[in-house]
């Protein structure tokens, strides 16, 4: 069970009295948090004997991190953590802990200092904080129940010989946090909790395979994805059997949010970071304030975004969580920062170069993006702050339906679900590679015509090629998850006048 915040405030209270006594520590900071993720594993197969739903899968982290910077060398900076035992017994071995691990940084310039006390945000409280297993199990049986429905309404037997398979998993994150420095007037508390969840329905007697997915903050919602989700992803894998195999060479192509997705997640924010402009390996170097994108394109985070499910009052450093404009009208205006890393980007003697010229010598970078995250997305004590998002959005002008997207395109092929993503060449060169694994069709004349057989085909592009010269930009931002990523997308589908398309072999 979760420590409840007023446990984790109290704790860090403690600590923070305690190591102040300690004359040869300069600076501190105490970060505790308290955090779970709960899966419910789909496993529902209609030819043999199956449980339907896994036993309960939990993630579960409860502990405190001290980082130190010592009286005699504002530079000699030393961390330790500690996990389950919360106790002043605890604080001073993990303090004795950290001043034998201190080595000299000369990068380090200090923990948060401003503001002294910072207002306590006013949101409401997520009620999947609250939420049973019950309820998650619940839910992740409508989810099999629906598929099954699904697959009986569409003439189909739900068991002997259809070879239904359903996979995937309903989750639940959720995570409280306190933080102090020696900085500071107070402890700032902060707590959060969403759901995804992703499911796939083979359907072996039909070659066929299809998905749907949700993202959300509330039980309500949760439960309201639960009821559609398996009835999606068999409708879309009835629609999806005997798939053809397209041959290599270039296409018009529409990518569907989820492609966009994790094209941005693999390729574009790591990209948009002050680490990657310090390490001169970002696809942007040297552009900051320079057109990057089509001019109809933005790009945002936005920890307290109305429509997202990942919200966050606090940075995993004290700070006040903000949006972070990242593009805006295609120009590249801003990148997701720490403290640490805000601090070395600015005091580079490279920096000009790294940056470009239009960066000009006053832009700053403030650090409100340095977040602590594990497993499933959810923050941890044991980690250490380094610039990540929580809802990345992207938005266009002049978007237009998604229907009209296909006419625009006239005949190729629309990407509705991508996997194996990653960069070739190397981060900066911006090229890429991923495979086209389902939810995917011809386009002819403007119209869905026959469906593509999953893993028949590779996209190699480079991310220019699909953000900078896009036919067209469906009008909404559509929520999309990307496997094993902490930050919610929501974002458009991109019509594109010409990707290279790889033929995969079928299997023999």
């Amino acid at each position: 069970m979760m420590l409840k915040a007023a446990e984790l405030k109290r704790f860090v209270q403690e600590a923070a009295r305690l190591i102040a006594k300690d004359e040869t520590i300069g600076e501190f900071e105490i970060y505790c948090s308290s955090g779970e993720h709960r899966i419910a594993r789909l496993n529902f197969t209609s030819d043999i004997p199956c449980r339907g739903l896994e036993e309960f899968k939990s993630l579960e982290a409860d502990g405190f991190q001290i980082r130190i910077a010592m009286t005699r060398d504002a530079h000699e900076v030393g961390s330790t953590s500690e996990a389950g035992e919360f106790t002043l017994n605890a604080i001073r071995t993990s303090l004795e802990r950290a001043k034998r691990a201190t080595v000299i940084d000369p990068h380090f310039s200090g923990f948060a200092t401003e503001p002294k006390k910072l207002k306590a945000a006013v949101r409401e409280k997520s009620d999947l904080a609250r939420l049973s297993d019950a309820a998650i199990a619940n839910a992740a049986w409508n989810v099999v129940r629906g598929a099954t429905e699904a697959l009986g309404k569409f003439g189909a037997p739900t068991a002997g010989h259809a070879g239904l398979v359903i996979g995937g998993d309903l989750s639940v994150i959720r995570d409280r946090v306190a933080i102090t420095t020696s900085h500071f007037d107070d402890i700032r508390v902060d707590e959060g909790a969403h759901f995804s969840s992703s499911v796939t329905a083979l359907i072996e007697s039909r070659d066929a395979k299809g998905t749907a997915s949700a993202l959300g903050s509330s039980a309500a919602h949760m439960r309201s994805a639960a009821m559609s989700l398996g009835r999606e992803a068999v409708q879309r894998a009835l629609k999806l059997g005997h798939g053809v195999r397209p041959s290599s060479g270039p296409y018009r192509v529409v990518l569907g949010p989820q492609p966009v997705a994790e094209i941005i997640n693999y390729m574009v924010m790591g990209s948009l970071t002050t680490g990657a402009f310090h390490a001169a390996s970002s696809a942007y170097q040297g552009r900051f304030g320079d057109d990057v994108m089509h001019a109809s394109l933005s790009l945002f985070d936005d920890p307290n975004h109305k429509a997202g499910a990942v919200r966050r009052s606090i940075t995993c450093e004290g700070l006040a969580a903000r949006r972070a404009d990242l593009i805006r009208d295609g120009k590249l205006i801003g990148l997701l920062s720490t403290i640490y890393d805000s601090h070395r980007l600015e005091t580079d003697e490279e920096r000009a170069e790294k940056l470009g010229a239009k960066a000009g010598d006053k832009v700053k970078f403030p650090p409100f993006n340095g977040y602590r995250l594990g497993e499933g997305g959810g923050r941890r004590f044991d980690a250490h702050p380094a610039s990540a998002g929580s809802n990345v959005v992207m938005r266009t002008r002049g978007g237009i339906a998604e229907n009209a997207l296909l006419g625009q395109l006239g005949d190729g092929i629309y990407i509705g679900r991508v996997w194996y993503t990653y960069p070739i060449n190397g981060q900066r060169a911006g090229d890429f590679t991923c495979t086209v694994s389902g939810d995917s069709y011809l386009i002819r004349g403007g119209k869905i015509a026959e469906p593509v057989a999953p893993n028949s085909l590779r996209v190699n592009a480079n991310i220019a090629e699909v953000f900078a010269k896009p036919l067209a930009v469906g009008a909404r931002s559509i929520a999309a998850i990307v496997w094993g990523s902490p930050e919610g997308y929501y974002v458009p589908p991109i019509a594109l006048g010409s990707i290279n398309l790889s033929a995969v072999g079928a299997n023999p």
